[in-house]
């Protein structure tokens, strides 16, 4: 990976400043588009004294001259070149950079120097301000602006580019960055960068960027506990530092998405021979949507993120690999969750391809199984928000998130994409119990299950046709392979109810290889039938109470079966005889003692019943409401 951000640093610093370490620190202020609008508090300097001379606006030109590198929140930056946020707020932090020159590795003269700049900027602190405000107050309206020091010579303003204090104080501190952590210095003299691979006068200890350990505590660091000697770890010279943070900065800047309560950034490395161009189009892809913005696409993204690029990458050849990088954010600093490296594009594209194939077969659902109110919320199409589902943010709101059992939740869902991304299998039965959790919160609270089943259905399909689900069945020897045929209305409707049925086992197989889940899911189905009948009837469902918070087992199936026959017989409206002759002789072909577990035969209880629309008698139509 680090190799990775090199290349990219290489490229950027290629386009702003060539071999001078000083412009490989430099930042461009105007990185997002949206700094437009130049503020120069502008002094006069005679025999070594400085005065104010007057505030100037300016239209952004040239991000070098102006020396920014920032740092974030109340931090000051390198130089007195900062980013206003509020006038007053950020006038003090430019006021600070001036107080703070006993810290600078300058000369006592160059110290004594910024002294007086910033006494002459103080002694008209009240009208600079005032400038201030009311030149920020006339930027055009979208815009930005930033702060930076000048210096009126009587003909032209000179930038801090051109005087070399302050070229000394940002070309130190870029490299104290790379050297100095915790109040600890760490550098090797005269040793090999681990990098760039040659021998230089210095290396630093500090200048990977996102480490995964943290140098103040004990680990797994070359030279023991001493912090000082961390630079024996990965030892990085002056150049390749400023590169990889040049690189560190661009991915942050543009290759950083948004994933369901976290954030990745997204590392294209190209393989040897690979062509740069290659390169170049992810690198630009996220600006080209924002332009585009593709928001009709929404159902066609693995992720949440209206700019998310990996449809993009994955049309690239496998002469670029792409490393995502997971992370939380906690102030300035990064917390490392999960990296996956080298995922080719042929591997999101067969993630894309799966989901096609996936989402098609979920439309008749989509179109059939959910309520109007629901289809505007919720589209049956896998993205990884389906995953999230049942493995939710420990800060999310329900007790299905607060459960015991989901207090790992986030390292799971962590888990699930790396084993996804990278193609690794995922055990059926752990799956299947969470999905089944979800779906008895909501039966416990009177909400309906069919999203949560259906996504859960949807979920276990993506994962076996990547051939990555485990333990799926034990009947079947072909359960890694996509499921055959896709069910439409068009193909249901006409046929007799036993074709029916058949047509829809035959293109869920992979999950419906044993007679017992063929009776659980069949019995699913002619419970919510009574269901509907006693809401149509009574306006209440007392019949739930009788389905164990959906806890299934093999007796209570098998003990269901006659007493959903006689409650159809009391409301004299079982019009589904046929159906619970199919039933009983599952239940004859499935023997005794079940080999199935309680969760499978839950589940696909459940699916039944939110299936029920698929085999809907003619006579329903007119006289049954539907209930949830």
């Amino acid at each position: 990976m680090i190799e990775a951000v090199r290349r990219i640093g290489d490229y950027i610093q290629d386009n702003k400043g060539g071999e001078d370490s000083l412009y490989k620190i430099i930042e461009d202020p105007d990185s997002n588009g949206k700094y437009k609008q130049v503020l120069v508090v502008a002094l006069k300097e005679k025999e070594g004294n400085y005065s104010f001379s007057h505030v100037e606006t300016q239209e952004f030109k040239e991000y070098t001259k102006y020396l920014y590198k920032g740092k974030q929140g109340n931090a000051l930056d390198a130089t007195p070149t900062s980013r206003i946020t509020e006038v007053n707020k950020t006038f003090k932090k430019f006021l600070r950079w001036f107080d703070n020159y006993d810290n600078y590795p300058l000369s006592g003269e160059e110290r004594e120097s910024i002294r007086r700049m910033g006494e002459a900027i103080k002694a008209e602190h009240d009208k600079i301000q005032a400038d201030l405000q009311d030149k920020f107050s006339r930027r055009k309206t979208g815009e930005s602006s930033i702060i930076t020091l000048g210096f009126d010579d009587g003909v032209n303003i000179k930038y801090l580019s051109d005087i070399s204090i302050f070229r000394n104080v940002l070309l130190n501190k870029g490299s104290k960055g790379f050297s100095n952590k915790y109040g600890v210095e760490s550098i090797g003299q005269d040793k090999m960068c681990s990098v760039c691979r040659e021998v230089k006068a210095e290396v630093y200890g500090f200048a990977v960027p996102w480490s995964f350990h943290n140098y103040d505590k004990p680990g797994n660091i070359s030279g023991g506990f001493e912090i000082s000697e961390s630079w024996k770890n990965t030892p990085i010279c002056l150049n390749c530092a400023t590169c990889l943070e040049a690189g560190k900065i661009y991915i942050e800047d543009k290759l950083d998405f948004s994933f369901y309560g976290f954030h990745y950034l997204l590392i294209p490395k190209l393989a040897i021979g690979g062509d740069i161009q290659e390169i170049l189009i992810i690198l630009g892809a996220r600006d080209q949507k924002k332009e585009q913005k593709l928001n009709q696409e929404v159902e066609k993204r693995l992720t949440a993120d209206e700019y998310d690029i990996l449809d993009i990458v994955a049309k690239q050849n496998d002469f670029v690999s792409t490393s995502l990088m997971f992370y939380k954010k906690d102030k300035s600093s990064y917390s490392i969750l999960l990296l996956i490296e080298g995922i080719l594009p042929s591997r999101l594209s067969r993630l894309f391809s799966i989901k096609d194939s996936v989402d098609k077969r979920f439309k008749l659902y989509n179109d059939i199984a959910l309520s109007e109110s629901q289809k505007e919320k919720n589209h049956l199409v896998f993205n990884f928000g389906v995953v999230r589902r049942f493995f939710p943010s420990e800060s999310a709101k329900g007790a299905f998130a607060k459960r015991s059992k989901n207090k790992t939740s986030d390292k799971m869902f962590m888990e699930m994409v790396n084993k996804i991304f990278g193609g690794n299998s995922i055990d059926y039965y752990l799956l299947i119990g969470f999905i089944n959790e979800r779906i008895r919160e909501a039966f416990d609270g009177g909400y309906p299950t069919n999203v949560d089943t259906l996504f859960g259905f949807l979920l276990l399909h993506y994962l076996n046709d990547l051939g990555i689900l485990k333990n799926v069945t034990s009947e079947m020897d072909n359960m890694t392979t996509p499921s055959e045929g896709d069910l439409s209305i068009e193909h249901l409707e006409g046929l007799p109810l036993e074709q029916k049925i058949k047509s829809f086992f035959e293109s869920n197989e992979a999950f419906f290889g044993s007679d017992a889940k063929k009776a659980a899911f069949l019995e699913g189905i002619l419970a919510q039938k009574l269901l509907n009948i006693q809401f149509t009837e009574k306006r209440a469902t007392p019949f739930r109470d009788k389905l164990h918070g959906l806890r299934m087992n093999e007796p209570l199936i098998k003990r269901l079966l006659p007493e959903i026959q006689n409650k159809l017989e009391e409301y004299k409206k079982n019009y589904y005889r046929e159906l619970e002759g199919i039933i009983a002789r599952y239940f004859i072909l499935s023997g005794e003692s079940w080999k199935e577990n309680n969760d499978d035969l839950s589940f696909y209880f459940v699916l039944g019943m939110n299936s029920h629309k698929l085999f809907k008698d003619a006579r329903e139509e007119e006289v049954i409401e539907e209930v949830a």
